[in-house]
């Protein structure tokens, strides 16, 4: 069995979910200005700008479909370190990796965008164009195999060729699309900073120790706007947590991302649209049709979902920690990834809200969680405890502070803290989180409030009424992801962890918990 080393240095992990969205999100300002304002030889000079001759990679026939008709579209999305022209003899010298396989499916018949990560160590057998076989193998070692064989080219050939005869035969690609972290670099330069919910403190501080040998960051929780090296820091964070939630985490900086795409910042982009073109032609490569009609009709495609949520799908799996040959994999089935497959392609899940439960007696307002539960749902009452500290950092802030008398069983809370969190527009609003740690393993949720009413959180959220409270909803198709109100001229809501640990229930119960202190 050959092996790739994973254990590399920390820089050159890139987490590389986010890239190809920030990439997309440049496209969408094409197409808004293409479909309004632009000439046609405009739009040829952008398209040419966006997939420059030097970006276009030629698939072999039958491996990829390129066809943009405005019908359903699947893009394979791979995440390289690769750095041709970095002056780093390491980075020149070590062949790339890819840390992200992600496959994003938009369908104007359906309600969603579906957003599927094929977990990096899925163990599969990878077949090389020259015959090469390397058995027994995890599924990211196929882009660094076939990159040592035929450049970015044959690492991109050789994701695709695994993913469509080891994982999904089924499975028909429009376009596959390489993105790298100097590219990553420019086009978050050139469109800004991204409003993310940092669900819990990340630390580590690098000391050259084998327990610190993770690349160093120190963010601390609450929503907040992540520029530049502490948003790659976020996203590639990786210390503590399982793959799970680092695609996870991923996930959540792309919703997050769609959700900083408003008239407005198109306006702005398309103000700058040839800077925003290059940086993204310098940050990828791809199958993609280069010619300017060709590009405006994906685009189009991409602007009609932007509005839609975006649905997370979960690839099944047999085990998620396989040992063979000393090594750990995640393993699944044919069948498993039949299933798998088909929801991602034909499902079409709807957010059910949940009827708020009747209200039921506390056994005192701070009982004991050893205690029968205060509340259905597995939901008990908050500690004393915790409202102290809570109170503690309220005494800072200008407005009422809620707090909720309602937390899961299992959780601990962790933290109150309260800042300062300025706008798109650099002014200045107050606000607090309290992080509750549902489980160890990437499992924080929390509750928050600010005085700045309208945060990208929310730009495309849900309103529902429920018991006379207007409620904005953020969902990613059947799970509820963070869940607000407004009162008083604040904003509240409570944000679920980043694998979706609570049930809408639980979301519902604990918003409508919330109590002013005193």
């Amino acid at each position: 069995m050959n092996t790739i080393n994973e254990d590399r240095p920390p820089r050159l992990w890139w987490g590389m979910w986010k890239r190809f969205l920030v990439a997309a999100v440049a496209i969408v300002a094409l197409a808004a200005g293409a479909t309004a304002t632009i000439a046609q030889n405009e739009v040829d000079e952008l398209a040419e700008e966006v997939l420059p001759a030097s970006s276009h990679i030629n698939a072999p026939k039958g491996l990829v479909t390129p066809e943009y008709s405005g019908g359903p579209e699947t893009f394979l999305i791979l995440g390289s370190d690769r750095r041709e022209h970095s002056k780093d003899i390491y980075d020149k010298s070590d062949p790339a990796h890819s840390d992200t396989i992600l496959l994003v499916r938009f369908d104007p018949s359906q309600g969603q965008t579906s957003v599927l990560s094929i977990p990096r160590d899925l163990l599969v057998n990878i077949h090389l164009a020259n015959g090469t076989v390397y058995e027994h193998e995890k599924i990211n070692a196929a882009y660094t195999y076939g990159f040592k064989a035929g450049g970015t080219r044959g690492a991109m050939l050789a994701a695709a060729e695994t993913i469509e005869k080891e994982v999904f035969p089924e499975l028909k690609l429009n376009a596959i699309v390489d993105v790298n972290f100097r590219g990553f670099i420019q086009v978050v330069d050139t469109l800004g900073c991204v409003y993310v919910n940092v669900d819990h403190h990340y630390y580590n501080l690098n000391v050259g120790t084998t327990e610190t040998d993770y690349t160093s960051i120190n963010l601390y929780p609450g929503y907040q706007k992540l520029c530049y090296e502490n948003a790659l820091n976020y996203v590639r964070y990786r210390h503590t947590d399982s793959d799970f939630v680092r695609v996870a985490r991923q996930q959540d900086f792309i919703r997050n991302l769609r959700e900083q795409v408003s008239a407005k910042s198109l306006e702005d982009i398309l103000g700058q649209i040839h800077t925003v073109a290059k940086a993204v032609g310098k940050a990828i490569k791809s199958t993609v049709a280069r010619e300017g009609p060709e590009l405006v009709k994906l685009a189009k495609l991409i602007v009609f979902s932007q509005s839609k949520p975006l649905r997370q799908v979960k690839f099944l799996t047999s085990s998620v920690n396989a040992q063979l040959g000393g090594g750990s994999y995640v393993t699944s089935t044919p069948a498993l990834n039949s299933k798998t497959l088909d929801t991602f392609l034909n499902g079409h899940e709807q957010l059910q809200v949940p009827a708020a439960p009747a209200k039921t007696r506390h056994h005192g307002k701070h009982a004991s969680h050893a205690a029968a539960p205060a509340h259905p749902f597995g939901l008990y009452p908050t500690t004393q405890a915790g409202e102290n500290e809570a109170v503690k950092a309220s005494t800072s802030l200008p407005f009422r502070v809620l707090y909720p008398t309602l937390q899961t069983g299992s959780a601990e809370q962790q933290e109150v803290r309260s800042y300062v969190l300025p706008d798109q527009s650099k002014r200045k609003h107050w606000a607090y989180v309290v992080v509750w740690r549902d489980n160890t393993i990437g499992g924080y949720y929390d509750f928050e409030g600010t005085n700045w009413l309208n945060p990208p959180l929310f730009a495309h959220s849900h309103s529902r009424l429920i018991n006379g409270r207007r409620y904005l909803v953020v969902d990613d198709g059947s799970h509820i992801h963070a869940i607000g109100w407004r009162s008083a001229k604040v904003l509240y809501w409570v944000t679920n962890t980043l694998l979706e640990d609570l049930t809408n229930q639980q979301m519902l119960a604990i918003a409508r918990s919330a109590r002013g202190l005193h």
